[in-house]
């Protein structure tokens, strides 16, 4: 079993034309996505690649969008968008941390049943060492749901390291016990010193597998997926931005054949209790 704990996938359809000819834009030719962005196009692209299920992954870009994000999440676990998509995704949902109600808020994602939510320090402006946010996130905790960040340098945001690199990341769960934290792109190392996401490991955080180029810090991405405890590794694409045969042959590449079952989709079970 496959399961993919990074993609992204945008509704309705006319939504993800421009999300995804703005996300182009914004990266300035470095990225090309591989898929256009629809559910559709993620489900078949799945199916086609043998992966059985994914995390889709929204991003509350400003507080207001809360309500929209819980409708398409709603809807995808109801049916509205098909058998396939209700039975293959696992929507998570987003909170701005400026969020007037979003105490409110997450209590409401955990009592529906949700598993967890995305943040994404650089387009929601605030840094995870930042005191600000530590409340959020310790609601985050108490609730027992699982936070997926992007973490470490982003191609849509050249020069920025202030935010989600791997100290960051330390003195967040330094200061917020029993945070269930996922650091995406192989903990955030693109951009920081060799072995700079290693103090990580005491800190109970598990990584996600996702790179948008594996030529980016290539000797230390290879290190982590190939050195880093089976347990806290998590399979993942960052679909559309990579193709999921490819993520699949390298991280198989990197691991013996005996750690692939928790890799691809033991570990995801255990911290999503599916």
């Amino acid at each position: 079993m496959v399961i993919d704990f990074h993609s992204h996938c945008f509704i309705p359809d006319v939504i993800a034309a421009r999300a995804i000819a703005g996300m182009a834009h914004g990266v300035e030719g470095e990225l090309w996505p591989i898929g256009d962005g629809t559910l559709g196009n993620q489900i078949s692209q799945m199916e086609h690649d043998g992966v059985d299920m994914a995390v889709m992954l929204p991003i509350a870009t400003k507080p207001s969008q809360y309500k929209v994000i819980l409708h398409n999440a709603l809807s995808i676990r109801e049916g509205a968008f098909g058998e396939k998509a209700k039975r293959m995704l696992v929507p998570f949902m987003s909170v701005h941390p400026l969020d007037p109600d979003l105490e409110k808020h997450l209590d409401e994602i955990a009592a529906l049943g949700f598993r967890g939510i995305k943040v994404h320090p650089y387009y929601q402006n605030f840094s995870l060492a930042d005191p600000a946010v530590w409340p959020m996130f310790r609601k985050v905790a108490s609730l027992g749901l699982v936070v997926e960040s992007h973490c470490g340098s982003d191609v849509g945001y050249p020069g920025r390291l202030d935010a989600c690199g791997p100290d960051d990341i330390a003195v967040l769960l330094e200061n917020v016990k029993g945070l269930k934290f996922v650091a995406a792109h192989l903990a955030g190392c693109a951009g920081f010193p060799p072995h700079a996401t290693d103090r990580l490991l005491e800190l109970g955080c598990w990584a996600d597998t996702s790179a948008l180029a594996r030529d980016w810090m290539k000797d230390e991405q290879e290190r982590i997926c190939h050195s880093w405890p089976t347990e806290r590794l998590l399979f993942a694409t960052d679909f559309p931005w990579v193709k999921y045969s490819e993520a699949i042959r390298w991280v198989k590449s990197m691991r013996a054949e005996e750690d692939w079952d928790a890799v691809f989709s033991g570990n995801a079970k255990k911290l999503l209790g599916l």
